[in-house]
């Protein structure tokens, strides 16, 4: 297999590298004296080796030669170019459109200086402080390749870094919550330091057309995680006859384009902007008519929610929306991820603004993609979590329903069961829109009549009400973190006015049991103290708990109470006797209590029976309790 090209770039731009790599600046060395860097991943495709390494708490994402440990860069002057090998040349990205041959030379250079930076950490090797005379030479060369006017080395690595593309500068970034997006052409990344920038996420590049992935998308889409961020997967679309959406939605899911509701996963991102192959695919629309386009974009879309349960983003142009779909506004229930450098972005069809907006490609420090969210950090929040996500300009997808006049959206799951059991009539409005992060993975809603819908998968949608003593029971019990998700709604019509509602934890099934006499408390029905009192006849034969399941007892023993009418049974378990009721106020109650309870006795083995005009009870320390029912007489033997 033919070796993954190192570095190789016009003169100028290798003596700037020279001279960034002679001097390793003091801030990247601050605190990290004698630490050589910890690799966290990596991953060996082909001729390359990508990794997430530590590097004296930075966490950077570098990409060597497999054969020489070097690292490898891009050459920038395969920018625009299909790939054609097994390196890092070539190949699309975000905004290809607009960015001129510059760009890819910058990034080239912004990676072989976190690299040097990397080399030269105290403990690798490299020099822990400017050299006079290293300095001196690099600035000769860098001024001899006409790198630079100064002799001064870094002013030499900084001046070309103000020749941006035509569209873009380096204008201080809009209001909203800063992102980047990163690709092929940044082998290495310093992630620590785009945080400490403000980037709270991360797009990357994962494919492109049918044919084309990114080497190292796996390690920076880790590295990005490594940091906080929210990260997602973008695909640059090639739309032609012979390669229909659905395929290349499918190419980009089966590449790492998915998504989850983890709460840290962005929807995946259809990049579909201007053909940057004319030669190979005609005009800037790929030779497609309007309602072609139109209908490529759909087939992508459908199969990529058939994928991931939800609709991608979309990132693409004014212009190229404009001219190749017709304005179309078909998809605004998409969210939105505009281009446009250096002026205020216009809005597509259909979008009354963007949630994500790319306004240079010349931002941070590394003269790097920078991107602005619009939305608040719950919004985003709510962007990475929620398929059913309402995009800041546009409509909430199918499955969703806005509650006037509350605003607030009601979908998926819980707004079926909603709409099912009643509704606003019901319910109320929603007072919030729904909110996950509960305990494996479910989300609830709030509503107005002080009722909270709870979702998880395996119990589906269900409401817990907390006017009454069943929900408070709930609440009590560190609502699913204690019991579970609600399996059923609350439900009456039990012997004596009581009800119920069921709540499942895993394999744990807790009914709670409700009575005007006993008040509401959960019974384990999976527990052998709920299997017995089921056994009994549930409510109809002990009655309604009194007390949760307590353990404590000897030999590690638990009981729980249950009242029916005037009669008390404690249902009492170990792991030798199992578990059966001791009728505590009945006769025989009464001496088992007097003899010390189960530590006198024993624990029950049976439940009180007849024989002839006796009533028996055997209890686990060879104990049997008789009563007569002419005498009433008690005795015991053993």
């Amino acid at each position: 297999m033919k070796a993954p090209p190192t570095l190789a770039l016009p003169a100028a731009l290798t003596a700037v590298v020279l001279a960034i790599s002679s001097l390793a600046p003091a801030a990247a060395t601050d605190g990290a004296a004698g630490t050589d860097p910890v690799t966290l991943s990596e991953d060996r495709r082909g001729g390359l080796v990508s990794k997430v390494v530590d590097s004296g708490g930075q966490i950077v994402t570098t990409t060597e030669d497999a054969a020489t440990g070097e690292a490898v860069l891009p050459d920038p002057a395969t920018a625009g170019t299909r790939p054609t090998g097994d390196g890092l040349d070539g190949g699309a990205v975000m905004g290809q459109w607009a960015k001129s041959p510059e760009h890819f030379e910058r990034l080239a250079k912004a990676s072989a200086r976190t690299a040097a930076e990397l080399d030269d950490e105290p403990g690798t090797g490299g020099p822990t402080t400017p050299d006079d005379d290293a300095a001196g030479d690099a600035a000769t060369a860098a001024e001899e390749a006409g790198a630079a006017e100064s002799a001064d080395p870094a002013a030499a690595a900084e001046e070309p870094v103000a020749a941006v593309s035509s569209l873009a500068t380096a204008a201080s970034a809009p209001a909203g919550i800063k992102g980047t997006d990163v690709s092929n052409w940044q082998p290495t990344v310093n992630w620590s330091s785009l945080w400490n920038q403000g980037s709270r996420f991360a797009y990357v590049k994962t494919s492109e057309g049918d044919s084309i992935t990114n080497r190292i998308f796996g390690e920076q889409y880790a590295g990005a995680g490594r940091v906080g961020m929210y990260r997602g997967g973008y695909h640059f679309a090639i739309p032609t006859r012979d390669s229909s959406g659905a395929k290349q939605a499918d190419y980009f899911v089966n590449n790492g384009g998915g998504w989850s509701a983890d709460g840290k996963t962005l929807p995946g991102l259809l990049d579909i902007e201007n053909n940057p192959y004319p030669s190979l695919y005609g005009n800037q629309c790929y030779g497609f008519s309007p309602a072609e386009m139109v209908g490529w974009i759909r087939d992508f879309s459908d199969r990529y929610k058939a994928r991931t349960g939800r609709l991608p983003a979309i990132y693409t142009n004014y212009y190229f929306w404009r001219d190749c779909t017709g304005n179309s506004t078909a998809f605004n229930d998409h969210p939105l991820h505009i281009a446009s450098y250096g002026a205020a972005p216009q809005n597509p069809g259909g979008w009354t603004t963007w949630d994500i907006w790319q306004y240079t490609d010349a931002g941070f420090a590394e003269r790097i993609d920078a991107n602005v969210y619009r939305g608040t950090a719950a919004q985003l929040g709510d962007l990475a979590r929620n398929r059913y996500h309402k995009p800041l300009g546009g409509r909430a997808p199918a499955g969703a329903t806005t509650v006037s006049p509350s605003g607030y959206t009601v979908k998926g799951g819980i707004g079926s069961k909603y709409r099912a059991l009643g509704g606003a009539s019901v319910f109320g409005a929603p007072v919030m829109n729904e909110r996950g992060g509960l305990v494996g993975g479910g989300v609830y809603q709030r509503f107005a009549k002080n009722s909270t819908f709870y979702w998880s998968a395996p119990t589906g949608a269900w409401p817990v009400n907390f006017n009454g003593a069943i929900g408070r029971t709930f609440a009590a019990h560190r609502y699913e973190n204690g019991l579970g998700y609600p399996s059923s709604q609350e439900r009456g019509g039990l012997v004596g006015g009581g009800a119920y509602q069921v709540f499942r934890s895993g394999a744990n099934v807790h009914k709670i049991l409700w009575s005007p006499g006993t008040g509401a408390y959960p019974v384990k029905e999976n527990s052998g103290i709920g299997s017995a009192w089921k056994r009994a006849g549930f409510e109809r034969g002990l009655g309604y708990p009194t007390t949760d399941e307590r353990g404590g007892l000897v030999d590690g023993g638990a009981y729980q109470m249950f009242r029916s009418g005037n009669s008390i049974h404690k249902v009492l378990w170990s792991a030798r006797s199992g578990a059966h009721p001791v009728k505590e106020n009945s006769a025989i109650g009464a001496e088992w209590r007097a003899a010390g309870h189960e530590r006198g006795y024993g624990y029950p083995v049976t439940g009180e029976y007849r024989y002839g005009t006796e009533v028996r009870q055997q209890f686990s320390k060879n104990f049997t309790v008789h009563y007569s029912t002419t005498t009433k007489r008690i005795w015991v033997t053993r």
